[in-house]
């Protein structure tokens, strides 16, 4: 249409067709020849202190240029950023410093230049990070110091660790001015921040920015404190704002984007549309780069972020009308090892980018310190115990760096991700002592030893890998305790639970042994199949233990579980046996044809209003054959993420919520305003509502969604299920072959024994398959099972069919044996019936001559009847000639006799009369009478 202009930049043009690109008109824009400095001009132009103006423009050629060249050679960021982002991001931090309380108008050039450089070295140098090889923050510093020598830096640190004194004007560290912490022992330890020099900083820098309405962005590996630290920050900024958060995830699109940044908003005048009253909006975006990238290489939702960033407004997509959207602004998270990596520079360059590394082992020290002492004294603790407190986190910190250097991700191990989360896990375990149980330095260790056992050993996929981690643990116990005697290091039994005293008795205690705990468990199951359908578990020392690891993360504040392990290994069983000893509901979705997401949708609904309205602690049990669709994971990523799912409930749904919640928020001290009694619910879900995940590892499936929902990984604690091992596999054929009665009891252990063999055998074998010839053959616990249950069967038939065999055999001799003596009685009967068949052969011999002569008195007698016979002949036909006359002459007469009825029908009453006044017959009459008369006459 010629009333259309259309535009694009260069990245979505490679995508056009040479039709397209031939009728665009092509303008190159060199960003060299452009450069940095009509945007810097502008904004200078909008300061109002003339000399500020004219320091600022001598201080921008002085430090800008030498700073953008360096940084393209030598320096590595942690993500992509063009060079108009830094330059930007320099002004932003300078209208922040650059107010009256920091530079009067009547100050110096070196004041202002002071400023200037701590915005500059932030500009610059806040996305740098250290990787594997080089920290880039530090050779930035020393590239620093070296190349700008009128501000000079302290000697100790980086540039970075320093900030200006407003009362000084000097450089000061940030160590400094950190605040001390309060330990909170209700809050969960995955929700409490300690503050840092690193902390702090970012803090700073991040206020100074947001209260500005800048657009701010947080960038670092999984685990090292961005949402913690951006929640604590608008926790923090007071009533005037409201925050949504805005979780991205692989299926994140622009529609699902849209209408989750439309609900909070309400029309203002005309097509306006901001935030309820005078309040700002902060869009809190987390995991930036998680959408996926469509086959143009573009991000649909970053596009309209981008808009509205760039413009202020978004289309209505009912009415495809303008929306212009004000007050708010966006500040995000992203993970650049996860997800696209990066994000489009379009959308980039709007961001000021802070890098977010793993904290130093100075920084470490100092929050684990600050938790673990705050704990120790919170509950007075022996001085024993207090005293190993410091080598207790040393040893934590030395442990989380070997396990980070020795166990490197892979394709196979894809998990093998440790961060902060899993140090803070330990200690989540180390809070849950004591003082009448934890009481002496080895007690301490033992119970150290446990936990980090269940953060980092749980996680390994393979015996390998675990006797690396034993060893591992061992040296560094004897390296740290020195003091502490070795025994100590290798206990017989080293567990420790919430129901070490007996079930519903809270406290964790480590196991005394194994019988003592089978002996509980054992309870357990009896009364949870008196409660609930049959579950016929063999409770071998491997299913304890994961008993015990999975009820000690349901136990755990926000504690999900990810239980991975091939079919039939017992993850659903040992959970739901795990969840009744916990005092949880078992919520399971039920599948059924034409199950989809909304479905999904209104049962997790369903369990929110359980969970958090009626408080009922329920577990959410998963498994991966109840994801038809990996779409179902979207809710589960966001349920494990921050247990807000976007559009899970209508808007008077919300409001039923918040109204039930209000008494509860008044009762706990807090403002029952509309966000935190939202907060309150969504905090109780994430507390009462327990997500386990039942997976296999078999195949790419399970690297892919945690590839694609980060939360499955990151914010679930996972049980890896191994091989059962030859005591395990004993135990479960010995338990089930003694349902079978057809074995004799001293055939039975060594049946059970060679069951295992096999299996491990088969185990072997696989290994070799697979190394040989790299093809795959699982043999699971399930394939045991099927294993014992075929012996079992093929026992039965194989017993049926001898059996049966036997019985024909018995009843063939039984048979014999009857035959044999009834021959007997047989030849008995036959021998006196001989006698008797003697004599009747006699009798009938002289039967025989009286029926000889009889016979000679019968011929004669016959004779005569015969010639009698033939005289009976001869009369037979005359008679039968006679009778034929008979005949012939009747049907002669018969139409007379007829015709006389008929005459003699006619007589009626007259003609008797008639004949009565006759006084003689005719002579006619008289003549047949006496002709009928003699007929009828006798003789």
């Amino acid at each position: 249409s010629s009333g259309i202009n259309a535009e694009w930049p260069l990245r979505p043009g490679k995508a056009a067709t040479p039709a397209t690109v031939s009728r665009a008109g092509i303008l190159y824009i060199n960003q060299a020849d452009l450069g940095w400095n009509p945007f810097v001009t502008s904004w200078i132009d909008t300061r109002e202190v003339q000399s500020e103006k004219a320091n600022l423009i001598i201080l921008f050629e002085k430090y800008v240029a030498i700073c953008l060249e360096t940084l393209k050679s030598r320096f590595k960021k942690i993500t992509p950023i063009v060079d108009i982002s830094m330059i930007k991001m320099l002004c932003y931090l300078l209208e922040g410093l650059l107010v009256p309380e920091n530079t009067p108008p009547d100050c110096n050039k070196e004041l202002y230049e002071l400023y200037f450089v701590f915005a500059a070295v932030w500009a610059f140098g806040g996305a740098m990070f250290q990787d594997q090889l080089v920290d880039y923050r530090s050779e930035f510093s020393k590239w620093w110091c070296s190349e700008f020598k009128t501000i000079k830096f302290p000697s100790q640190g980086t540039v970075f660790d320093y900030y200006i004194d407003s009362e000084t004007k000097k450089f000061n560290p940030w160590s400094d001015a950190v605040p001390n912490f309060n330990y909170d022992p209700e809050l969960p330890l995955q929700a409490t921040l300690v503050a840092t020099a690193e902390t702090h900083r970012l803090s700073f820098f991040l206020n100074l920015l947001m209260k500005r309405e800048r657009p701010v962005m947080l960038v670092g590996s999984a685990g090292t404190g961005k949402t913690v630290l951006m929640n604590a920050l608008m926790r923090d900024l007071g009533d005037d704002y409201t925050i949504t958060l805005v979780p991205f995830n692989n299926y994140t699109s622009s529609m699902m984007l849209q209408s989750v940044l439309e609900k909070p908003l309400e029309k203002k005048a005309g097509r306006n549309f901001g935030p309820p009253g005078s309040k700002k909006l902060i869009y809190f975006i987390d995991d930036m780069n998680m959408p996926e990238v469509d086959e143009y290489g573009t991000v649909a939702p970053h596009t309209l972020i981008r808009q509205h960033i760039d413009y202020n407004h978004w289309y209505d997509r009912a009415k495809m009308t303008l929306k212009d959207v004000h007050n708010t602004q966006y500040v995000s998270c992203m993970n650049p090892t996860a997800g696209s990596f990066t994000i489009n520079p379009r959308l980039q360059r709007h961001f000021c980018v802070f890098a977010v590394s793993f904290p130093g082992h100075e920084a470490q020290s100092t929050i684990y310190s600050s938790i673990l002492t705050g704990h120790l004294d919170l509950n007075k603790f022996p001085q024993a115990v207090k005293r190993v407190a410091d080598k207790v986190i040393q040893a934590s910190i030395q442990l989380h760096s070997k396990i980070n250097s020795t166990f490197l991700p892979t394709a196979i191990k894809f998990h093998y991700i440790f961060n902060l989360r899993d140090l803070s896990n330990i200690y989540q375990g180390i809070l849950y002592s004591v003082p009448e149980v934890t009481r002496t330095a080895p007690d301490v260790i033992q119970l150290w030893m446990h936990e980090a056992s269940r953060v980092y050993r749980d996680k390994l996929i393979d015996f390998k890998d675990v006797e690396t981690y034993d060893k591992l643990i061992l040296d560094l116990c004897r390296k740290t305790f020195e003091d502490i005697d070795e025994s100590v290091f290798k206990p017989e039994v080293n567990i420790y639970t919430h129901f070490s005293n007996g079930i519903g008795e809270l406290k964790y205690a480590p196991i005394p042994s194994y019988t003592s705990l089978n002996k509980i468990l054992v309870e357990a199951l009896e009364n949870y199949n008196e409660m609930n359908a049959m579950m016929n578990l063999v409770l071998f020392r491997d299913a304890m233990e994961h008993i015990c690891r999975i009820n000690r993360i349901l136990e755990s504040p926000r504690g999900n579980a990810l239980l991975v392990g091939v079919g039939g290994s017992g993850k659903q069983s040992l959970a739901r046996l795990s969840a009744f000893i916990s005092n949880l509901e078992v919520f399971q979705i039920a599948l059924r044809k034409g199950y989809g997401l909304a479905d999904l949708k209104l049962d997790i609904a369903g369990l929110y209003m359980k969970a958090g309205v009626k408080n009922v602690p329920t577990m959410f049990l998963m498994t991966d054959s109840q994801v038809p669709d990996d779409k179902f994971l979207v809710l589960i990523n966001d349920l494990l993420a921050s247990g807000e799912i976007p559009e899970l409930f209508a808007e008077d749904e919300v409001a039923d919520i918040i109204s039930a919640m209000r008494n509860e928020v008044k009762a706990a001290g807090i403002m029952d305003s509309l966000e935190n009694c939202w907060t309150f619910f969504i905090d109780r879900i994430r507390t009462t509502l327990k997500v386990v995940l039942c997976f296999s590892p078999v195949g790419s499936t399970l690297r892919v969604r945690g590839r694609m929902f980060p939360a499955l990984i990151n914010c679930t604690s996972i049980d890896w299920f191994h091989e059962w091992p030859l005591e395990a596999l004993i135990s479960v054929s010995s338990t089930f072959l003694e349902e079978v009665d057809l074995l004799e009891e001293d055939i039975k252990p060594s049946v059970a024994e060679f069951m295992a063999h096999v299996q491990i055998t088969c185990n072997l074998k696989s290994q070799q398959y697979l190394a040989n010839d790299r093809r795959y053959n699982y043999t699971t616990p399930k394939s045991f099972l099927e294993q014992i249950e075929l012996y079992k069967k093929l026992l039965g038939t194989k017993h049926s069919e001898l059996q049966s065999k036997m019985d024909r055999l018995l009843n063939g001799l039984l048979k014999l044996q009857s035959t044999s003596s009834q021959v007997d009685d047989l030849k008995a009967k036959l021998a006196s019936q001989e006698i008797e068949l003697k004599q009747k052969n006699e009798d009938a011999d002289k039967l025989i001559q009286r029926v000889g002569v009889e016979t000679e008195k019968v011929s004669k007698e016959k004779a005569i009847a015969d010639a009698e016979e033939v005289k009976v002949d001869a009369i037979n036909k005359e008679v039968t000639i006679k009778a034929s006359d008979c005949e012939r002459d009747l049907a002669k007469a018969e139409p007379a006799l007829a015709a006389a009825q008929a005459a003699l029908n006619t007589l009626n009453k007259n003609n008797l009369t008639e004949l009565k006044s006759f006084g003689q017959p005719p002579p006619a009459v008289i003549n047949v009478v006496a002709g009928g008369l003699g007929l009828l006459s006798p003789h």
